[in-house]
């Protein structure tokens, strides 16, 4: 098996192309486990405990409705997956249906469920990591914590933000998205904090100089701007096709945020003598756009993936 390792700048990641509307989540369930082109993958674990994972990739985006079951065929534990992040209200039960725990991850928030261990510490962080980003980007702001992509640590163990904690972490880290839907976030900003909760400088990401920073071209304007450039018309299905939807970076050397779109066209093989191996070589446009200020630059595309 041909193993594939890209040496393109690493974007942040994002959620694709989602819809502005709100979400109900138990509809949105329903639609994944009805959708004709959803497959099913029920496994069984010891002690007779089943999960079922139905997955639908719809719009570059893959959507999973999960369930667990107890022995008794009782449901324990049910939710929904976006691009491998938590979504929405999960939810788990007891073994007689009753529902003892549940987080809602639009809010990054526990609504209902037992003490998960220094919870008065973890929303301290929280709440200092919140300023922090009212700070740099305005009061309103389209930054929310992705409670999936957080996480906390500890001399003995680690886990997500919700996770259950037996100790005091000695660090912490969160990461926010910039969202402009429900279904569509880019993960851009990293803050770290130590056990007092301080700030660590040295390792946060996309945290601007000048502040606040408005973000004045939105996702959708960038969206009409790209368009009007012919960029994101056609998706060419080659080893580069992911960078032709529109992504959002922290431009460090400009201290500033911008859109990134390419459209890539066409691709060079260059084999290495005497091997199976070589580099592919994007050939193409790369645009990218000031959330700031709307300036736009064009530039050949730079990206090749190594192939061993």
């Amino acid at each position: 098996m041909k193993n594939t390792f890209y040496i393109l700048i690493l974007w942040a990641s994002c959620s694709a192309f989602g819809q502005e509307k709100s979400i109900d989540n138990t509809s949105l369930f329903n639609e994944i486990l009805s959708n004709p082109k959803t497959k099913i993958d029920r496994k069984t674990y010891p002690k007779s405990i089943i999960k079922e994972f139905y997955e639908l990739k719809l719009n570059e985006n893959d959507w999973t409705a999960f369930r667990e079951y107890y022995p008794n065929k009782n449901i324990k534990e049910k939710g929904i997956f976006l691009n491998g992040d938590y979504f929405g209200i999960w939810k788990t039960y007891d073994k007689n249906g009753n529902l003892i725990s549940e987080i809602n991850y639009f809010l990054s928030k526990k609504i209902k469920g037992n003490d998960l261990g220094f919870e008065e510490i973890f929303d301290l962080c929280k709440s200092k990591a919140d300023q922090i980003i009212q700070s740099h980007f305005g009061e309103q702001n389209n930054f929310k914590l992705n409670a999936s992509r957080s996480y906390w640590y500890s001399d003995n163990n680690s886990g997500t933000w919700f996770e259950k904690r037996s100790e005091k972490p000695k660090e912490f880290l969160l990461r926010y998205s910039y969202n402009a839907s429900d279904t569509l976030k880019f993960g851009v900003v990293e803050l770290h904090f130590n056990s007092d909760l301080e700030l660590i400088r040295d390792k946060a990401k996309g945290l601007l100089k000048a502040k606040p920073y408005e973000f004045k071209i939105d996702y959708f304007k960038a969206k009409e701007i790209a368009t009007s450039k012919m960029y994101g018309i056609t998706n060419h299905q080659n080893a580069f096709k992911e960078s032709e939807y529109l992504n959002l970076i922290f431009d460090e050397s400009d201290d500033c945020y911008k859109w990134i779109i390419s459209k890539v066209s066409e691709t060079k093989w260059k084999s290495y003598k005497n091997t199976n191996s070589g580099t592919i070589t994007g050939i193409g446009k790369t645009l990218l756009i000031n959330c700031s200020t709307g300036d736009i630059e064009e530039s050949e595309f730079g990206g090749t993936i190594i192939v061993n």
